[in-house]
């Protein structure tokens, strides 16, 4: 690839999709693009991924049509300076890239040779795909609109909020009804179907449940600062999760190749219900995170989520994953492990439950934690031992 022209590739979001859908295109060939500028959209499983650039220059050519199937690491665009020779690419070139870098990585710009100003346009307005999609059904003009969202982001409330303002009442289906009459949504619920059968079959799942004590939880949850972000039980235990896995290697990190490979970073993912179904975004390394950096993150995903606008760095494969069943009265449940990973911690609902304290029966704000575990790379004292290390941590 010659050096002034900077590739567009789609990163390995999780070592076992094989393919994605490329649903969107949302900048054309001679648009102006700046670093961090959405220019597409990806399908997988399990979300809506926007593909962002980290270089700038001139968007040269696209490489492949939208609606196509492409695996991971496809180069799919190019972008560069205006006067540069395109060089004789294969539309389907892979390059060796495991995944893009972070934002705060350096990246090679395009050299342009002058500086290209556009007028602010509809494509430089923040939106999330599912909103977007229904302005454009709804003919509705979003880049004249103010977005409720992270950043001013326009998201699909706002979107439905223009619409009756136009006199133009929009009946919401239900959820299964809309999942009938998408199709990618059907494609989703179908290979989420396969993923979920294939780790039931191959992995050997074992379960162990432990009951935490979550009255010191609580008492840091009222005194703890929430200026910033209001602080949830989700995220006391995953700080808790990321303490005990550094204590635990064996919990943290991915069966490949018939061998176990521990990871150096703590992923979590996180299970997140939306209109879809399931998606389990990842947080980035917990290791020594504060616990408001923790909340303020998971705050973040979950928004990004909802809205069907996660990024591809959000998708990558967790090294293990939390479920938290929330409020309610459910005592315990028993999750599937998500391949590659070996190991799920499912939580019941936090409420009052008869515990004995010193020979004395009280009620404490409890909940029950169990962990389900890969047998070819856990075994049970191994289980044990980590559910008694991650009661001491939130007991304490």
């Amino acid at each position: 690839m010659a050096s002034n022209f900077y590739e567009v590739v789609v990163p390995v979001m999780d070592e076992t999709t094989e393919s994605v859908l490329l649903s969107r295109w949302l900048k054309q060939e001679g648009d102006a693009i700046h670093r961090g500028d959405v220019i597409c959209e990806v399908e997988t499983e399990k979300a809506s991924v926007e593909i962002e650039a980290y270089g700038e220059g001139l968007l040269r050519k696209r490489l492949i049509d939208a609606g196509t199937q492409i695996p991971p690491r496809t180069v799919i665009a190019l972008i560069g300076p205006a006067d540069a020779v395109l060089p004789n690419i294969d539309p389907y070139y892979q390059t060796s890239k495991a995944a893009l870098p972070t934002v705060s990585e350096p990246m090679p710009a395009a050299t342009t040779g002058s500086t290209v100003t556009t007028e602010p346009s509809k494509k430089e307005v923040k939106i999330s795909p599912r909103a977007r999609r229904l302005a454009e059904d709804n003919g509705i003009d979003w880049a004249m609109l103010t977005g409720s969202g992270p950043d001013d982001r326009i998201v699909e409330d706002d979107i439905k909020a223009a619409i009756q303002r136009k006199a133009m009442p929009v009946v919401a289906p239900s959820t299964a009804a809309a999942r009938s009459q998408d199709p990618l949504a059907a494609r989703l619920a179908q290979a989420k179907a396969e993923r979920v059968s294939q780790s039931w079959r191959n992995i050997p799942h074992f379960y162990m449940s432990i009951t935490i004590d979550l009255s010191k939880v609580v008492q840091r949850k009222a005194t703890a600062d929430t200026s910033k972000t209001r602080l949830t039980y989700t995220d006391f235990m995953a700080e808790a999760l990321a303490k005990t896995l550094a204590q635990y290697p064996m919990f943290n990190g991915h069966w490949q190749n018939d061998a176990f490979v521990a990871s150096s970073e703590i992923r979590l993912g996180l299970v997140v219900q939306t209109e879809r179904g399931l998606i389990i975004p990842a947080m980035r390394d917990l290791r020594g995170r504060t616990l408001e950096d923790i909340a303020a993150e998971r705050e973040r995903l979950v928004q990004q989520a909802l809205m069907g606008s996660l990024s591809a760095a959000a998708m990558s494969e967790p090294t293990v994953t939390l479920s938290n069943v929330g409020p309610g009265h459910i005592d315990a449940f028993t999750a599937i492990i998500s391949p590659p990973q070996v190991a799920i911690l499912s939580v019941g609902s936090v409420q009052p439950r008869p515990m004995v304290d010193n020979g004395t029966l009280v009620v404490r704000t409890a909940a029950v934690f169990t962990l389900g575990a890969d047998h070819r790379a856990i075994d049970g004292r191994q289980s044990a031992a980590f559910l008694e290390t991650l009661k001491a941590m939130l007991e304490s």
